[in-house]
């Protein structure tokens, strides 16, 4: 029987269809579609129309008059549509919650505007601070922070005001001068401008009042003056210029540059931060065309070899993940990066011996040409820069420094690397410098054999040796694992290590690590059988490295065409040497990868913390 026990006049047109299917006139924008109704459960009854004042009698079925509308039973509920339909309203209810939270961090929570919008375009670095992200990036840093000695923080508030107090800025109030106004996404970039290099940081501001008084009192207890920094207070930002002059210029430069182009919509800026994904705490980009423009501006110069190796935009973004941190990156390059790697590299890594460390690697089939670049752009920087004094030729019957002297090649060298030092002083400088480094000191003297005349290889014999060693290796895969050792740093009797040459050469290339490796030659023990060359030291580790939750955690994350992986236990590191790692017991493991996708390097990064 109906659960109605008052039925309520039937409102339709007699003929037509039932009410709930009729057309109802609509005002203003159409209505969205209602959710179906949850399912009953039992058996289904049947709620038929019955005329108010209709015979009724007992044992009659209710009144119907012509055209009435008697809906039909729905099937039996095992086979019928109303769980289906419950899920779909349900999953439809999740999904407007979940797209609802998206915008509601992307453009109400996230304090501040992206900062990328308020940069000029020809920026050549750029790095963007966002403290929250999402719901969980927040809460994982101050976290993992948490794990080591004074950086518990119940907020980034704490954070912030610590990193105030640690600059020593005298007459700063931290909570009225910076906290009380500062959102959580920022960002500074390397800017030039007139041929002078300019730092832009836009700060996301919540109050404007409180900014301007903030941004004053921290620029006086900086103590530089309005030429060397300048600022504008907006809304919803602080936008700041800093550099050795002109400032203020710089500032309007830079606002009317980005007004009409932004590095959020620079080309190469946009393709690199869509690449990367996930929520990110830091997001690092750089033009490494401009780096050098930007070097030269600042008085530095940078080799053509080292612009010549890299080349093109690098994206790197720094996030926070349950067991750590994570960096990932990839260099969108104008040329195809050559360490294109291999689908089972990562696999392969994972049947090393359980050890405190491994690496593995495969090697390029041009390493030959690359090391060639690499050679030469280490022969450009070891013999690159010009001095801009001559230093005085120590005499023939030049000696070690006298305590006197060697006071004074120590203060000369301060004013030295600080680069105020004058012309004349930095000839005396060169002259003692290369006096204490050929003779030593009175006090500590270098003495050499009479017959002494090795002073290592020259640069020919290491590209020789470059050379031999990169056409033996070209196209092969190689894996090192093994345990530290507290007294000579790697146990040699945990050792395991194993080559896969491109040709039959593995006997060609013992001979040569042979030859380089002088009386000690290589341990006993050495296979070699055809392009395979392993070697398994007596105490070897006897699982695999895949049986550590944390390799294999960083394996499912890391390229899917992986060259290059590193793994380190910091946990055994630290067992080792517990004075190096002295505060830093928190740290559980670091391991590294880096392949390529689509022709550009790209990689990650994962720093694991213990519980």
């Amino acid at each position: 029987m109906s659960s109605d026990a008052n039925p309520q006049q039937y409102a339709g047109q007699a003929g037509g269809p039932p009410p709930q299917y009729q057309q109802q006139p609509q005002y203003g924008p159409p209505q969205q579609p209602q959710y179906a109704p949850q399912p009953q459960y039992g058996p289904p009854q049947p709620n038929p129309y019955v005329e108010q004042g209709a015979p009724q009698g007992p044992g009659q079925p209710p009144y119907v008059p012509p055209g009435g509308y008697v809906p039909v039973p729905p099937p039996p509920p095992g086979r019928g549509r109303g769980p289906k339909i419950a899920v779909a309203a349900i999953l439809s209810v999740v999904l407007l919650a979940a797209v609802g939270a998206v915008v509601l961090f992307k453009f109400v929570l996230v304090k501040g505007p992206d900062p990328a919008e308020a940069f000029p375009s020809t920026a050549s670095m750029y790095m963007e601070v966002n403290l929250d992200p999402s719901f969980d990036q927040t809460p994982k840093l101050l976290e993992h922070l948490s794990k080591f000695d004074d950086l518990d923080y119940d907020s980034t508030d704490d954070l912030l005001t610590d990193l105030l107090e640690e600059s020593g800025l005298e007459g700063v109030d931290a909570e009225e001068d910076l906290t009380s106004w500062l959102g959580n996404r920022h960002g500074v970039a390397m800017w030039q401008y007139e041929d002078q290099p300019y730092a832009v940081v836009s700060l996301a501001s919540t109050d404007a009042g409180a900014a301007e008084d903030g941004m004053a009192d921290l620029r006086a207890a900086a103590g530089v003056e309005e030429d060397q920094m300048a600022y504008t207070v907006e809304d919803d930002h602080v936008l700041l210029v800093a550099g050795e002059t002109g400032a203020a210029d710089a500032l309007t430069a830079a606002q009317s540059e980005a007004g009409d182009e932004p590095l959020s919509a620079s080309g190469s800026y946009e393709e690199a931060r869509s690449w990367l994904d996930g929520d990110q705490l830091v997001v690092y980009w750089v033009d490494m065309a401009s780096v050098g423009a930007v070097a030269e501006g600042m008085g530095e110069e940078v080799p053509e070899e080292f612009l010549d190796l890299y080349s093109g935009q690098l994206i790197a973004g720094f996030s926070a993940f349950d067991e750590g941190f994570e960096l990932t990156y990839r260099l969108f390059g104008s040329e195809a990066d050559a360490w294109t790697g291999s689908e089972d590299l990562m696999s392969g890594m994972g049947d090393l011996p359980a050890s405190d460390f491994a690496a593995t690697a495969y090697i390029p089939e041009n390493i030959g040409d690359l090391a060639e670049e690499w050679t030469g752009a280490f022969e450009g920087l070891y013999g690159g820069g010009e001095a801009t004094a001559e230093a005085t030729e120590p005499s023939v019957d030049a000696q070690p420094l006298t305590d006197a002297e060697y006071t004074e090649y120590l203060e000369l060298q301060t004013s030295y690397y600080d680069g105020t030092i004058s012309a004349e002083d930095e000839a005396r400088y060169l002259e003692l410098d290369s006096r204490y480094w050929m003779y030593g000191t009175e006090a500590e003297p270098f003495e050499y054999e009479d017959d002494y005349t090795d002073y290592g290889p020259d640069f020919a014999a290491i590209e020789e040796a470059v050379a031999q060693f990169t056409d033996l290796l070209a196209g092969s895969s190689l894996s090192v694992a093994g345990n530290f050792d507290p007294e000579e740093d790697t146990d040699p009797e945990s050792l395991f290590f194993s080559a896969h040459l491109a040709e039959d050469r593995a006997q060609e290339l013992v001979d040569a690590l042979n030859e380089y490796a002088g009386e000690e030659g290589l341990p006993d023990g050495v296979e070699v059988d055809g392009s395979d060359i392993s070697y398994t030291g007596p105490e070897t580790g006897s699982g695999t490295l895949a049986d550590d939750a944390r390799f294999s955690d960083f394996a499912d994350v890391a390229p899917s065409e992986s060259a290059i992986g590193l793994w380190v236990d910091l946990d055994a590191a630290a067992e080792t040497y517990p004075e190096d790692f002295e505060g830093a017991e928190p740290l559980s493991a670091f391991a590294w990868a880096h392949g390529s996708q689509d022709g550009d390097g790209t990689g990650v990064l994962r720093l694991y913390l213990n519980d």
